[in-house]
Protein backbone atom coordinates (compact mmCIF):
# COMPACT_ATOMS: atom_id res chain seq x y z
CA UNK A 1 0.00 0.00 0.00
CA UNK A 2 1.35 3.56 -0.74
CA UNK A 3 1.92 6.08 1.61
CA UNK A 4 -0.36 9.44 0.71
CA UNK A 5 0.42 12.45 0.05
CA UNK A 6 2.02 14.88 2.85
CA UNK A 7 -0.42 17.43 1.90
CA UNK A 8 -3.37 15.18 2.80
CA UNK A 9 -4.76 14.67 6.37
CA UNK A 10 -7.02 11.92 7.69
CA UNK A 11 -10.58 13.67 8.89
CA UNK A 12 -12.64 10.34 9.92
CA UNK A 13 -12.43 6.67 10.07
CA UNK A 14 -16.11 5.03 10.01
CA UNK A 15 -16.98 0.98 9.55
CA UNK A 16 -20.45 1.53 9.21
CA UNK A 17 -21.10 1.40 4.77
CA UNK A 18 -23.88 3.60 5.33
CA UNK A 19 -21.78 6.11 7.21
CA UNK A 20 -19.44 5.50 4.17
CA UNK A 21 -22.21 6.73 1.90
CA UNK A 22 -22.91 9.58 3.78
CA UNK A 23 -19.34 10.72 4.46
CA UNK A 24 -18.99 10.38 0.56
CA UNK A 25 -22.44 12.04 -0.19
CA UNK A 26 -21.30 15.10 1.93
CA UNK A 27 -17.55 15.56 0.52
CA UNK A 28 -18.75 15.02 -3.11
CA UNK A 29 -21.82 17.26 -3.17
CA UNK A 30 -19.17 20.44 -1.35
CA UNK A 31 -16.95 20.09 -4.51
CA UNK A 32 -13.87 18.71 -1.98
CA UNK A 33 -11.65 16.24 -3.06
CA UNK A 34 -10.82 13.42 -1.02
CA UNK A 35 -9.34 9.65 -1.03
CA UNK A 36 -10.22 6.88 0.60
CA UNK A 37 -8.47 4.28 2.30
CA UNK A 38 -10.58 0.45 2.91
CA UNK A 39 -8.47 -1.76 5.78
CA UNK A 40 -9.95 -4.83 6.52
CA UNK A 41 -9.19 -6.14 10.00
CA UNK A 42 -9.94 -9.53 11.24
CA UNK A 43 -12.22 -9.37 14.59
CA UNK A 44 -11.12 -12.53 16.72
CA UNK A 45 -13.83 -15.03 18.63
CA UNK A 46 -12.57 -14.59 22.12
CA UNK A 47 -12.64 -18.06 23.23
CA UNK A 48 -10.53 -18.84 19.99
CA UNK A 49 -7.73 -21.58 20.74
CA UNK A 50 -6.29 -24.43 19.42
CA UNK A 51 -8.49 -26.84 21.50
CA UNK A 52 -12.06 -25.01 20.72
CA UNK A 53 -11.32 -24.20 16.88
CA UNK A 54 -13.14 -21.43 15.77
CA UNK A 55 -16.02 -22.90 14.16
CA UNK A 56 -16.58 -19.97 12.02
CA UNK A 57 -16.64 -17.49 14.86
CA UNK A 58 -13.92 -14.57 13.36
CA UNK A 59 -15.36 -11.65 11.53
CA UNK A 60 -14.02 -9.69 9.33
CA UNK A 61 -14.70 -5.65 9.83
CA UNK A 62 -13.62 -2.76 7.12
CA UNK A 63 -12.64 0.32 7.98
CA UNK A 64 -13.24 3.68 5.83
CA UNK A 65 -10.52 6.29 6.32
CA UNK A 66 -11.16 9.79 4.26
CA UNK A 67 -8.37 11.97 3.67
CA UNK A 68 -9.06 15.67 2.23
CA UNK A 69 -5.98 18.22 0.92
CA UNK A 70 -4.83 20.07 4.13
CA UNK A 71 -6.18 23.28 2.67
CA UNK A 72 -9.89 21.77 3.35
CA UNK A 73 -9.47 19.83 6.61
CA UNK A 74 -11.69 22.74 8.67
CA UNK A 75 -14.62 22.48 5.79
CA UNK A 76 -14.38 18.98 5.93
CA UNK A 77 -14.79 18.72 9.00
CA UNK A 78 -17.46 21.17 9.72
CA UNK A 79 -19.81 19.05 7.00
CA UNK A 80 -19.57 16.11 9.24
CA UNK A 81 -20.50 17.57 12.29
CA UNK A 82 -23.70 19.06 10.47
CA UNK A 83 -23.94 16.23 8.72
CA UNK A 84 -24.27 14.80 12.69
CA UNK A 85 -21.24 12.51 12.31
Amino acid sequence: MQPLPLYRKKIITVSDPAKKELVQGLLARHNIEYRMRAKEILQKNPVDTARVGTLGMNQTKITYSFYVDKADVEAAKSLLRSGSL
